[in-house]
Formats: C-alpha cells, structure tokens, sequence
C-alpha cells in the first residue's frame, strides 16, 4: 500500500477492519453532491414514463408519472457519465485502496431511494452471496446525497459480523430470498445494531460479510443513496454479475492482477443472474 495517497488514517482502517463497516461524516463535498444529485433527479425524471419495473429501473409500489416512487436505479454509470467519472476518479477508490491494497477493480453502480412516506425496509442480509469472490475483499461503499436521519430508515450494520459465518441467502423450499432466515437470527448478535446517520456527503463502507439491513422510512423526507461496489483486483468472480454494466471489472486504481487470490470459505452460489436480476427489494418481497 502506498502512503502518498491515503486517505484514511490507521485507526480508521483499523477499525474498519475490527468492525467490518466504516463511516466518513461529510467525506465527499458539495460539488460531487450537487453533480450526483442533478443526475439522479433526470433519472426521476426519466421514469415517469415507465409503467412497471424493468432491468434498470425498480419502480415501488404507487409510482406513477405524476408522482414517481423508485426503490432502485441500476447501471447508473451506462446511464449517465457523471457516475462513472465519480466512481473512477473520486476519493473513493482511494479510500478503498487504503483497505484492501493498491490494486482495486469497479463492480457497480447503483441508487437506493428509500422514499419518503414508506420506503421499503430490507431484511437483514450479507452482499456476498449475492456475488461470491475467491476472497472476501468486496464492499459496498454508500455515499448519502442528503442528510441522514434515525428517521429516514437508515442503513444498519452489525459491527464484527463480518468475521462470523456467511449465512444461506435461501429459503427452505431452497428458492433464493436474498435474506438471512429469521431461524439464523440467534446466531446474530441484532441487539448490537449501529444506525450509520450524517450529513450529506456522508460516506459508509460495508464488508461483503457483514450483516446489515434497513428500517422503512415512512418520515416525509426521502432518503437517496448512492451505492458502489468495489474489490481487491485478485478477487475474482465465480458467477455472472447482477449488473453487469460495460465497466464491470475495471480496474480503477493500480495494475491488473496476475493471480486469484483464495480466502478459505465456502460459499453457496446464487441463481444464475446472467439471464438478467431485479433488486434485492424484488426478491425479499418474493416478486422476482
């Protein structure tokens, strides 16, 4: 790891890597924020005329054009070059360097809306049997484009989770739930839960194997979130990627890697995306 260019400090990657999960209060400024949000409000824009959800849009309950309620947008740096110049040229791959080393590779793009008045809660989940690696260095970075209350149904992690067992994402009629089962819960230390709140700007970074979830937020104001997934470049895929966008597997800091780097877990593969993949609000509501 280079120092030059980190951005965090030894105890913040300490501690990321004791707790599984990091906050950054206000870490990205006014400028990315105002340019993300611009975007996410054209795609708002861009959905009104959509009557249900398809493989990029993911439309809540009661959307309509006069009054649109997304739950997701995927691809969003297809959708619109301002997402993937911040998620290339950013802090954030620094950040993430800071954390898994020099060589870091872009997964994905996408927006969680959390809308005011009933934004859908997500059950208690980890990301990683969503997409297994050889390694357990991929994460979810969130980026808050307002501020973000107890209120608003924020994100819930639970810290040292990532160290425990990675949990089946099935269910027992062994269909896909993209949900840990309530009979796992006491294997969960839940009453340890954190809220990850902040202003605008607040950046979250969540391990692969941490557990988390979210509240509904039925406050009156929204809660958009960006999200980007990054890895280590050794990690590699073993199944097809959800969203598999035209910079899927980029790398966005450092080389290329020359070899796959194996963690010793196993890990159950999900259902095949590459016929295509809704949201992980489709399938805990058990629509997909």
């Amino acid at each position: 790891m280079s120092s030059t260019d980190s951005v965090l400090d030894a105890e913040q990657a300490g501690f990321y890597r004791e707790q599984g999960y990091l906050c950054l209060p206000g870490l990205i400024g006014p400028e990315w924020i105002g340019r993300l949000k611009d975007a996410m409000a054209a795609l708002v824009e861009q959905s009104r005329n959509l009557t249900r959800s398809d493989g990029t849009f993911d439309l809540e309950d009661g959307h309509t054009a006069d009054a649109p309620r997304l739950r997701r947008v995927a691809f969003l740096d297809d959708l619109n070059p301002v997402f993937w110049d911040f998620a290339r040229n950013s802090v954030l791959p620094d950040v993430v360097a800071d954390l898994v080393g020099p060589d870091v590779t872009f997964r994905e793009c996408i927006s969680n809306y959390k809308w005011a008045g009933g934004g859908q809660a997500v059950k208690w989940h980890q990301d990683i049997p969503f997409y297994p690696h050889t390694n357990l260095t991929p994460m979810q970075v969130l980026v808050a484009l307002e501020d973000v209350t107890p209120e608003q149904g924020p994100l819930q992690v639970i810290p040292r989770s990532h160290t425990g067992p990675v949990f089946d994402h099935y269910g027992p009629d062994g269909e896909w739930t993209g949900y840990i089962d309530d009979a796992d819960h006491d294997k969960i230390a839940l009453d340890t839960a954190r809220e990850l709140t902040g202003p605008a700007g607040t950046v979250t970074i969540h391990h692969g194997v941490t557990v988390h979830g979210s509240k509904r937020n039925d406050s009156p104001v929204g809660r958009p979130v960006l999200i980007l997934g990054y890895n280590a470049a050794d990690a590699l895929p073993y199944t097809a990627p959800a969203y598999p966008s035209s910079h899927h597997g980029e790398i966005v800091r450092g080389q290329p890697p020359s070899h796959a780097r194996h963690d010793p877990v196993t890990l159950r593969l999900p259902p095949d995306w590459s016929g295509g993949y809704t949201s992980i609000f489709a399938h805990q509501d058990d629509e997909a």
